[in-house]
């Protein structure tokens, strides 16, 4: 494996990567220790990458679910909700869902997520966090990619319900 290559991927995809991580775990520290794992298992496994099979951010966000899972496993179980990461970060001005929650207040999202399912959490946050297609987020989650769009809509369209809801009180 050439060193030069993975560090560029490590750059371009680290804080993407980071965010689906934040989203899942209670804490930054937790996030930075499961991003770093996520990162060794990748350059362990450099090798095998076939791009013919996706792309990389999607096969890292793979990567990352199985961390993340690996991780829970040995706490607790607790809703991994309370604290998810700023949806400020997204910068995707060209689509309403995307909009929707960059500005919406993010304590207010926090409370929220609990309402989606936990396959409409992870499509969301792989589609807002993780910045990931509907191609990747189905490769990522073992779905087709219309299949993914529809958690996304779903999940989505829940969101601005409740906190729709949430406003007019």
């Amino acid at each position: 494996m050439a060193t030069g290559k993975f560090d560029a991927v490590y750059r371009e995809h680290v804080a993407p990567v980071w965010r689906y991580v934040r989203a899942r775990v209670p804490s930054d520290a937790d996030a930075e220790d499961v991003t770093s794992e996520v990162f060794v298992r990748a350059m362990r496994s450099w090798k095998r990458f076939d791009p013919a099979r996706g792309s990389v951010g999607g096969w890292l966000t793979g990567i990352a679910h199985h961390v993340v899972a690996d991780w829970w496993a040995g706490r607790v179980r607790e809703l991994p909700t309370d604290d998810v990461g700023e949806s400020g970060d997204v910068d995707d001005t060209a689509d309403p869902e995307s909009m929707a929650l960059r500005h919406a207040d993010s304590d207010v999202l926090r409370r929220h997520l609990s309402v989606l399912t936990p396959r409409e959490r992870e499509a969301v946050a792989l589609r807002f966090g993780s910045q990931l297609s509907s191609e990747e987020i189905g490769a990522a989650m073992g779905i087709s990619a219309p299949a993914a769009r529809m958690l996304v809509y779903r999940g989505v369209g829940k969101l601005r319900e409740v906190m729709s809801d949430e406003h007019q009180s």
